[in-house]
């Protein structure tokens, strides 16, 4: 009985940990803040995005995902359309380091195992770790950090995947992340701005994920 059971463990340990239902890849993109200063548009590349995720899937529609992201954001009123903030000609960048889990689901059954071309859009959410700069508010070239600040922030992702072949995923994605501070542009540490609304960040681009673990022959998860 207990060889039996040791058996068992051993097998559906090796089903979820080598099983091929795992991707590592990277992400690239643009990025845009939406704040105190600068442009309100929601999708506005301005400045850059990259970073790293690794992602489980559990069965054609469920997966979860870890990512880790370094997103640079900048703030600038002359690029506004809101009057008072061009006259105000407010400036500031930053960066975030943005360490998140979450949960993706597949609108379309998407196989990792299978060999024929497999596609899917897809809605993701979770939970996101913020660690970022706190500044003094000085004329642009003489920006000085203070010292880190850090928050959490909720990730609402849409996006669309394709698998051409065994190996490979490639997806364009667009993340607005609901962060819990609104301090990510500097405005309470130096008084301006609204206290009636957080920051939010968005970054848009694409990730391109390798499929790895032994592949499971005639089981079809």
């Amino acid at each position: 009985m207990t060889s039996k059971l040791i058996n068992l463990t051993f097998l559906f340990l090796s089903m979820v940990v080598f099983s091929q239902k795992n991707e590592f890849g990277i992400f690239a993109g643009g990025s845009n803040y939406i704040g105190d200063i600068g442009s309100t548009t929601y999708i506005n590349p301005s400045s850059y995005a990259i970073g790293f995720m690794y992602r489980k899937n559990f069965n054609k529609r469920i997966s979860a995902r870890a990512k880790v992201n370094y997103v640079n954001i900048v703030g600038n009123d002359s690029k506004s359309s809101v009057l008072f903030r061009k006259a105000r000609n407010k400036y500031f960048e930053n960066t975030i380091l943005d360490i998140g889990l979450g949960i993706d689901f597949n609108f379309l059954d998407f196989n990792l195992t299978e060999s024929s071309f497999q596609m899917s859009p897809y809605f993701s959410t979770g939970i996101s770790y913020l660690n970022f700069d706190n500044y003094k508010d000085t004329p642009v070239a003489n920006i000085i950090p203070l010292d880190n600040n850090q928050s959490i922030a909720i990730p609402i992702t849409l996006g669309y995947k394709i698998k051409p072949n065994n190996n490979l995923i490639y997806a364009i994605e667009v993340t607005a992340n609901h962060s819990f501070t609104d301090n990510i542009d500097g405005s309470i540490d130096n008084a301006f701005g609204s206290s009636l609304s957080n920051d939010w960040y968005v970054y848009s681009g694409i990730t391109i994920t390798y499929i790895f673990g032994k592949k499971i022959c005639c089981r079809n998860y």
